[in-house]
């Protein structure tokens, strides 16, 4: 079996297991710890040191003992904090979200050695989504119903034993190291990319915690995780055709493209007071994150040397984690208008679009 191949079956597993509990986390420390949704965003914010130092974590790991013994030291120690948040959500869970960024980093390390080229770097991470999104359109439908019947500490315990199956097959995928250099120094090209790079993470957040409070407030918990069932299941079938058509594009009109579409879908998000309207306009957002997802990893990839994959890809994954946590911190607080809340989202998008254009090169 190909490495890209093994890598897809891990992200399923991966995914799943975290995707059960990541979009209700929010909720329960609001309903089950009583915490007031502004403290709820403030908390999502100081989220953001446990993401930065993570993903940073990660990607030199990755390089200084290797891909695969970095993503199983940081498989392990998330589940055991996972398992750990039942007797302290708010302390051990900010570990776990460290260790799982750490993953993160490695893992877009792992694929990003899978080709040596741009168009196939796209074709790559268009299909580990594939993985990642088969997990996600099950695993928080199925942590909805279950948060509703059972309780949130019930979910919890499944998605620790869960995420720990990853181990046997992450053994088979190839320990590649990179270079033990401490210090980078990015490129112009690298860093003017990571500005739209930033605002394109604060974008894709929102289908998480702001989009569930959203959703739950107009419809019902469950109903926020059917809709990610539509977004996981269109990736499952779609995202490789997507990929190999922009993988024949211009890149930086691509991005644009996926980011003006995803300005118009939240913008619609001020307007819907119907399910059908919702499940329309999650399949627009769900276009726009095929096409911008695997080309903003697949970019940022094949602008570094092989050697300090790692670190760089924990340098985007910095920006990707910030971008994503002050995101949803920004919109749990302007969450008392969704004029506002889905306005300003709305708004980032098209400029993100714009910066796209004017500073991408490639």
């Amino acid at each position: 079996m190909e490495d890209i191949n093994k890598l897809t079956i891990i992200s399923f597993i991966r995914t799943f297991s975290i995707s059960i509990i990541n979009p209700y986390i929010g909720l329960a420390l609001n309903q089950n710890y009583k915490l007031p949704i502004y403290l709820v965003g403030l908390y999502y914010l100081g989220y953001t040191l446990a993401t930065a130092l993570g993903y940073i974590f990660g990607g030199y790991l990755a390089d200084f003992i290797g891909r695969r013994n970095a993503m199983i030291i940081s498989t392990i120690m998330a589940s055991i904090f996972l398992a750990l948040s039942l007797f302290n959500l708010s302390l051990f869970v900010a570990f776990m979200f460290f260790f799982n960024n750490a993953y993160g980093s490695a893992n877009t390390t792992a694929v990003g050695d899978t080709s040596d080229n741009l168009k196939g770097l796209v074709k790559s991470f268009s299909r580990v989504r594939i993985g990642a999104n088969a997990g996600w359109a099950i695993g928080p439908a199925i942590g909805g119903f279950l948060y509703e019947k059972y309780g949130f500490n019930k979910i919890i315990l499944l998605a620790s034993i869960f995420s720990i199956i990853a181990v046997p097959f992450l053994i088979k995928i190839p320990n590649i190291k990179g270079s033990r250099k401490i210090l980078i120094k990015p490129s112009k090209k690298f860093s003017k990319f990571l500005i739209p790079s930033t605002l394109t993470s604060i974008i894709m957040g929102q289908l998480g915690l702001p989009f569930v409070l959203y959703v739950s407030k107009i419809f019902s918990i469950s109903t926020a995780g059917y809709m990610f069932t539509i977004n996981g299941l269109m990736v499952v079938f779609f995202q490789d055709f997507f990929g190999r058509k922009f993988a024949k594009f211009n890149y930086k009109y691509s991005l644009a493209l996926g980011m003006f579409i995803y300005s118009i879908s939240y913008l619609n998000l001020i307007f819907i007071n119907k399910i059908i309207e919702l499940a329309l306009d999650i399949v627009l957002l769900t276009i726009a994150e095929m096409i911008v997802s695997p080309i903003n990893n697949a970019v940022a990839n094949a602008m570094v040397e092989s050697g300090d994959r790692g670190k760089y890809m924990g340098l985007f994954g910095l920006t990707v984690g910030i971008g994503r946590t002050l995101g949803q911190s920004l919109s749990t607080e302007l969450s008392f208008s969704k004029n506002i809340e889905w306005g300003n989202v709305s708004f980032m998008a098209l400029l993100s679009s714009i910066l796209y254009l004017v500073l991408i090169e490639i």
